[in-house]
């Protein structure tokens, strides 16, 4: 398992020599984060093994889950994939902790990795690469563009594209010892939303709440956009790197 010391010094050559670049917990990001944090993780793998894995995150997704977003194959119809690249980490091949091995890495990010993400830092920049971009992207950018009509558009069709996909079991407690599963199905509705949904941990139930806003009352979706992207700055405490900037639906 890669820990966080040993990914600390595969990136410090490149940090060093880079002021634009920080690193923090498992990547490499740019600095100055206004609305996207756009890095590369470096994932270990359970059986060793290093993978570098450029991202895209937008803040305002407000989840404790930055990973969770990542995307290992081409969505439908699109051909190109997220870049990666694996180093095999065991005693016959690479050392880990080796100099020499630092500056390779650092050289991959460098020359490799990061063009890959540099760019992205806006909805537009990012349609054009769905293959760094999650399914609720195409929602939260038209809501930070203050095109909420498209994002209530695509919004329906995201929710309702989850009723035909694995659905996600509700968990009862019964004699308040056990915790069994219901025959049920877990059913992500804007009617069903309540303020508990604003921060949920599923990115499901946080659509829908914003499907909510996008229903009844449009003028709290910049300040409720304002409040996820400080909820996820706070979680992966990224306050120090991190630029408080209007969204343009702020108008």
């Amino acid at each position: 398992m890669v820990t966080e010391k040993q990914r600390r010094a595969l990136t410090r050559p490149l940090i060093q020599r880079r002021p634009d670049l920080a690193f923090h917990r498992q990547y490499v990001f740019f600095r100055d984060i206004r609305h996207y944090l756009r890095g590369v993780f470096l994932e270990g793998g359970t059986y060793g093994g290093l993978t570098l894995a450029p991202f895209v995150f937008p803040l305002f997704d407000a989840t404790k889950l930055l990973f969770v977003r990542r995307i290992d194959f081409p969505p439908d119809g699109q051909k190109d994939s997220p870049y990666e690249k694996y180093y095999p980490m065991d005693k016959n091949q690479t050392d880990l902790n080796s100099e020499q091995t630092a500056l390779e890495i650092s050289d991959v990010i460098e020359r490799e990795a990061l063009p890959e993400i540099a760019d992205l830092d806006n909805p537009a920049a990012l349609a054009k690469r769905p293959a760094y971009s999650h399914e609720v992207d195409r929602v939260l950018g038209s809501c930070i563009n203050g095109d909420y009509d498209a994002a209530a558009t695509a919004l329906d069709a995201y929710l309702e594209g989850w009723k035909n996909k694995w659905p996600l079991p509700l968990r009862v407690k019964r004699f308040k010892t056990n915790v069994v599963y219901k025959s049920e199905y877990e059913v992500f509705s804007i009617d069903l939303v309540t303020e508990e949904h604003k921060f949920h941990e599923r990115h499901q139930w946080r659509m829908a709440y914003l499907g909510k806003l996008l229903r009844e009352d449009r003028s709290r979706i910049p300040a409720l956009l304002h409040e996820w992207e400080e909820y996820t700055v706070n979680n992966f405490k990224l306050n120090k790197y991190w630029v408080r900037t209007p969204f343009p639906c702020d108008g």
